[in-house]
Formats: structure tokens, C-alpha cells, sequence
């Protein structure tokens, strides 16, 4: 069966939250000074690849291990985001803020064969990454560059985020906003594209897949403190393929969508 790795989407998910809640909120308090972890577990229901038409339910794990300091998270350690730092931090008298990271991660986007025999595979690989942030108000905008420099799909992509934040009760936050990924041709033709000699040994109709748009997505999240050290996180999203990676033949249903629960503990 073609697939991603199940980590790989609950992991882009929650992170999108977690980085809401790492003491960059609209309304903020002064942050706990320290390391601080976090240990969940959660369910998320996805299609069974990019492009799937049928849908699974998966258990996964989850764990943020961070140092913070007076401005807010200054190094990280998770699944999404990998091992990082970030090099640079502003925030404005008016409570606008700046940041820049860099890290190394894992790249979960993989191609297995259980389905479509004769393709070429490639595994997790491991991959550099930059990241900009910027808070204005209750907006947030976030971009991120990721290079494969291990296996994996030797590409390179990115993803542009924005969110529109809405902090209520007692530390709960809530956001929605749109997404869109893209890749330079070495990533989409390693996800989406079939070679000549692919074709002939899978059957599958061969297709060339450039560089370009890969998705466009609306996502919105959901998180609710439960007592002092545990919260409640949801999130949904509804994404589409677009461009080559919406034409490609082993595309069966554009139109993707995820849901992701997780309930985590604070140490």
C-alpha cells in the first residue's frame, strides 16, 4: 500500500498547534522559565496515502520536550519539528512578533509498493529546515523550507501557514486558517510521478511530475486545558491536491481530509 507514515500527519497537525501554544499566544503570560515536556497520546483518522480514497483510524504517540526561556520557546525536540533552535527572536512594543529557526527532522513522506508494485520506494529520510514566524495581533504567519539531506525524497518543499487565533476561558485556544505546501520537481516526482519503466511494471499510467503547487488546505484547531497539566487538543483539516500532485495517476481522490484528537500531559 502507497503511504505516508502515520506520524507524519498527526505530527504536521498538532504541531501547527503546538507552536500556538508554546507562550506565542494573542493574549500572553509571562512563560515558565525552564525545560518543559509534554507526553500525549492521540487518534487520528486519515486517508491511507496522499490521494487515497479510503480512510483509517490510528493510534499514535506524541511527545515536546522544550527549553523556554523569558521570550518564549528557545529550543525544541519533537517529532513534527524535529531537533532545533531558534536564532532569532523580536517582539515589538506592541506585542508583534519575529522569529527565525533552523533544525534538523525526520521527512515522513515515503512511497511503499504493497499496492502499486514495480514503483521505486524510499523510506523516512532526514532533512534540514528553516522557519519563519510572524504574530501581528491575532494572526499568525508561519513558513517553513525543508532540503532532504539523508534519503528519503531528496527534494526539497515548503509550506506557507496562516491563522486566525481566538484565545477563551482559562487558557483554551482555538484557530483557522488556510495552507498550502509546494516542491521543487526532485520532491513532487518522487511522491506523484511514474517513469516509463514504473509503468510497464505497475500498470499504472506514466506521469511526469514537475515542480509547482502541491496542496491547499484550511485547517483549524481546537485546545482546552483539563486541570493544570492536562489539555485536550482537536484538530480538523480538508486539503486538496493540486497541480501534477492532483493529476498524477496514483492520485484516486484529490480532495483529502484528516481529523486528529490527542490528549497530552505537561511535566
Amino acid at each position: 500500500m502507497l503511504h505516508c507514515t502515520k506520524y507524519f500527519l498527526i505530527s504536521l497537525l498538532i504541531a501547527g498547534s503546538a507552536s500556538a501554544l508554546a507562550g506565542e499566544a494573542p493574549v500572553r503570560s509571562m512563560p515558565q522559565i525552564g525545560w518543559q515536556t509534554e507526553l500525549g497520546l492521540g487518534l487520528i483518522v486519515n486517508p491511507e496515502y496522499q490521494g487515497a480514497e479510503d480512510y483509517r483510524a490510528l493510534p499514535v504517540p506524541y511527545f515536546d520536550v522544550r527549553y523556554v526561556d523569558a521570550q518564549g520557546t528557545k529550543t525544541f525536540f519533537n517529532v513534527p519539528q524535529g531537533f532545533g533552535t531558534y536564532f532569532l527572536r523580536d517582539r515589538s512594543v506592541s506585542g508583534n512578533r519575529f522569529a527565525l529557526s533552523a533544525a534538523v527532522g525526520p521527512g515522513f513522506q515515503n512511497r511503499d509498493t504493497d499496492e502499486f508494485q514495480g514503483l521505486k520506494t524510499f523510506g523516512i529520510g532526514l532533512e534540514a529546515r528553516l522557519g519563519a514566524e510572524y504574530d501581528i495581533g491575532r494572526w499568525s504567519l508561519q513558513a517553513g523550507f525543508a532540503q532532504a539531506v539523508a534519503s528519503g525524497h531528496e527534494g526539497f518543499y515548503g509550506n506557507l501557514n496562516a491563522s486566525y487565533r481566538f484565545v477563551f476561558g482559562r487558557g483554551a485556544i482555538a484557530g483557522l486558517g488556510p495552507s498550502l505546501r509546494f516542491g521543487n520537481s526532485t520532491y513532487m516526482s518522487a511522491l506523484y510521478g511514474v517513469t516509463q519503466q514504473e509503468s510497464v511494471s505497475s500498470g499504472l499510467s506514466a506521469f511526469a511530475a514537475g515542480s509547482g503547487m502541491e496542496s491547499a488546505a484550511l485547517q483549524g484547531f481546537l485546545s482546552i486545558p483539563l486541570g493544570s497539566k492536562w489539555r485536550f487538543t482537536g484538530v480538523a483539516r480538508a486539503g486538496e491536491l493540486i497541480g501534477d500532485a492532483g493529476d498524477s495517476t496514483l492520485t484516486a481522490q484529490p480532495t483529502q481530509f484528516f481529523f486528529v484528537t490527542a490528549l497530552t500531559r505537561r511535566f
